[in-house]
């Protein structure tokens, strides 16, 4: 049997390259020869910390993009040679960040030929993480997008994307506008805020602002409270900042895990919950929460059919979800690419990008 290479977590603070076993197709799958893979924060805990870990070797990177290969019986709507995205969390060692996987074909979408491997790298995971908050676990009715003229139930109601910035934040507000909403409010550096407006935000805000709360209040207009909230840092800070501006009878959802501090990745140490404790839950009373867990949206029968295969493609082909920015690490071996997007994460210095990894066949 072949074998191909592979970054994986080894030990609980160890990253080396490996061989796996590149094997055939089953009943259901898709082989994918990749060329960019995407890394993110949680590609750093468990690296580091050995979060969420059962087993080694975990193969770091939660996309991956390129070419099909093979499919097996039952697969239908894609063939060898197509161009494709992947969310590759299925399995420990079918993740992004090596040089073919087997995926099952629901994890798969086909691409736009002018869309960049690089480009669509960024795509899979956070578009998942936003789709799944909004029309999942915020409640959101699924438009037939393009959205009808009609527009949806509370159209207008104040939606805060907190952290929006960060890229599953980018992909909230797409979507949002894509389904008709109106009154949404984004915070994000100030170096941001251009591209958040392009994206469909009616308002955006520096989350360091002294004034951001009546600034918000301002914005969401009627007894100065958002109805609706997405966290995309999901800290013990922003919380308690969006604690100040969510109605009691508002919902936030929150990105998990939930982090000590203010930052997507924590000082050494630092808590990360499945749970708001207590101490830590400032809403006001009556405010209702949900935490948002990426990686069980296939629960969702009608998500786990159509969101990769047949939403992601068809909002693709109508131009209305577009590619995060790309922070492309393509200098050095492949173990070093992976090990600089790990120093770049944990130290917080990604920005309005996603780290993608180019893969040498």
């Amino acid at each position: 049997m072949s074998t191909h290479r592979a970054i994986a977590t080894v030990a609980k603070g160890s990253v080396d390259e490996i061989l796996l076993p590149t094997g055939a197709p089953g009943a259901g799958e898709v082989l994918l020869k990749h060329s960019y893979a995407a890394m993110i924060a949680y590609d750093t805990y468990q690296a580091d910390l050995g979060y969420g870990v059962d087993s080694y070797p975990l193969v770091l990177g939660i996309t991956a993009s390129g070419v099909v290969v093979d499919v097996g019986p039952g697969v239908t709507g894609i063939t060898a040679g197509d161009r494709v995205v992947g969310a590759t969390f299925h399995t420990p060692l079918a993740r992004g960040l090596q040089e073919y996987s087997i995926q099952p074909r629901n994890l798969i979408a086909k691409i736009p030929h002018e869309l960049p491997f690089d480009q669509a790298a960024t795509i899979p995971d956070n578009f998942v993480t936003a789709f799944y908050t909004i029309f999942n676990q915020l409640g959101f009715p699924i438009p037939d997008f393009p959205a009808k003229l009609d527009p949806p139930p509370q159209a207008s109601a104040p939606i805060l994307v907190y952290g929006a910035g960060a890229t599953s934040g980018q992909y909230a507000i797409q979507l949002l506008y894509a389904a008709g909403y109106t009154n949404i409010i984004a915070t994000a550096s100030t170096k941001h805020h251009d591209y958040l407006r392009s994206l469909g935000a009616s308002s955006v805000f520096d989350y360091r602002s002294p004034t951001l709360v009546e600034d918000i209040g301002k914005a969401a207009g009627g007894d100065g409270k958002v109805q609706y909230a997405i966290d995309s840092i999901t800290s013990q800070g922003t919380i308690a900042t969006i604690a100040k501006v969510i109605s009691p009878s508002g919902t936030l959802a929150l990105l998990l895990p939930i982090k000590e501090g203010s930052s997507v990745r924590g000082a050494p140490g630092a808590q990360m919950l499945w749970e708001l404790p207590d101490a830590w839950n400032v809403l006001p009373k009556g405010t209702k929460y949900v935490g948002v867990r990426t990686f069980l949206y296939e629960q969702d029968e009608f998500l786990k059919e159509n969101l990769m295969p047949k939403i992601l493609p068809r909002l693709l082909d109508l131009h209305l979800v577009k590619p995060s920015k790309v922070l492309l690490l393509d200098q050095g071996s492949f173990k070093e690419r992976v090990a600089e997007g790990l120093d770049l994460l944990r130290n917080n210095r990604v920005s309005g990008e996603k780290v993608v990894v180019k893969i040498d066949p």
